[in-house]
């Protein structure tokens, strides 16, 4: 026969489908002993693969991966500090100018201070709830394999 032997790659690719050949490379598979020999071989070579046992690890896998991820420092929260200082300050502010008449207002509604305090600490919360959904995910875009 004149025509080159397939390759590897479609000998492995006619031991899974013929249908998976061109008609050329099919039509010189069915007159070839040799490269008929080979795919054999490959196809001998699947079956076996196939019924061998899963490996197990004698090893934590997880633990060898993440010791080979870089180390990052946790990063101190910016934007929060960028936001309660001139919430502080201002509070602060308002408190040692109005403070004084402020209490007196104050006695009578501790439901509304005391809803106040809960908007604040909300805020807060809001805030490092944000900073670390962005930690989180910057770990995620570090293990991500794709």
């Amino acid at each position: 026969m004149t025509s080159p032997h397939l390759s590897e790659r479609a000998l492995q690719e006619a031991a899974e489908s013929l249908a998976l050949l061109p008609a050329t490379q099919a039509a010189h598979l069915r007159g070839c002993h040799q490269c008929q020999d080979q795919v054999a071989t490959y196809q001998h070579l699947f079956v076996a693969t196939t019924r061998l046992p899963q490996p197990a690890f004698t090893f934590d896998l997880t633990a060898s991966v993440l010791a080979q991820l870089p180390k990052t420092k946790p990063a101190f929260p910016w934007v929060l500090c960028w936001v309660a200082v001139p919430v502080v300050g201002v509070v602060g502010a308002f408190l040692a100018l109005f403070g004084g008449t402020l209490m007196q207002v104050f006695q009578d509604m501790a439901t509304l201070l005391g809803g106040g305090l809960l908007v604040v600490v909300g805020f807060l919360m809001a805030g490092q709830c944000v900073e670390l959904l962005a930690r989180h995910r910057r770990q995620m875009r570090l293990l991500s394999f794709s």
